[in-house]
């Protein structure tokens, strides 16, 4: 799903960066066994600030960034100088990559809102290398359910309808050939339940 207009800017906000850097990176730099990989993509790249904060501190040799909103792809282009990072407008559930492409899938909070989400994991899984690692952090629909996760129910536009809860996700991720590593949940500034996993690719 697309942004609405008032996501779109809380996405390209100093709080979101503020997050994704002192929170998110955090937790799954913490979790993560990654170090110098080949090739990885990041779904859901947003602005381009994820990708430049998985060079910084995984040192990928290239890192595709993709997400379904071309306005965010174009601010990601403008703003990117390194040439081993690119974007493309793509839908996470649909890769247009081949299979085993990957050594390492990353995601910054996308997943929630794809109303096929199984969808999006059987791709992952698809195009992840063997042994391939999936890093995340994203939310549940726990995260809508209480305090200001209320309030964010309203305003915001999420397939509420079809999402999952966090063992719901896990256990897509067993089933379909996953090994989850380490998992967390946690409730950053009283904001809004999160769980950080990473997760490899069986063999």
């Amino acid at each position: 799903m697309k942004l609405n207009k008032l996501e779109f800017w809380a996405m390209n906000s100093p709080v979101r960066a503020f997050i994704q850097d002192r929170y998110e990176l955090k937790i799954l730099r913490s979790m993560s066994s990654v170090k110098n990989p080949d090739r990885v993509l990041e779904i859901g790249c947003g602005n381009g600030r994820g990708s430049k904060l998985i060079k910084k501190y995984f040192s990928p040799e290239k890192i595709i960034g993709i997400d379904l909103d071309e306005r965010m792809i174009n601010k990601a282009v403008k703003r990117n100088q390194d040439t081993s990072i690119s974007f493309q407008v793509m839908d996470a559930s649909k890769l247009d990559f081949p299979d085993e492409y990957f050594d390492a899938v990353f995601d910054f909070g996308i997943i929630h809102h794809i109303p096929n989400w199984k969808d999006c994991l059987d791709e992952i899984k698809r195009v992840l290398k063997p042994n391939g690692e999936l890093v995340l952090e994203d939310l549940s629909i726990f995260s809508f359910t209480k305090g200001i996760g209320k309030f964010w129910r309203i305003i915001s536009d999420h397939p509420y309808q079809s999402m999952y809860t966090p063992a719901q996700f896990t256990e897509f991720l067993n089933e379909i050939g996953f090994t989850i590593e380490n998992y967390k949940e946690s409730n950053p500034f009283r904001f809004a339940k999160f769980f950080s996993l990473n997760a490899k690719k069986n063999i």
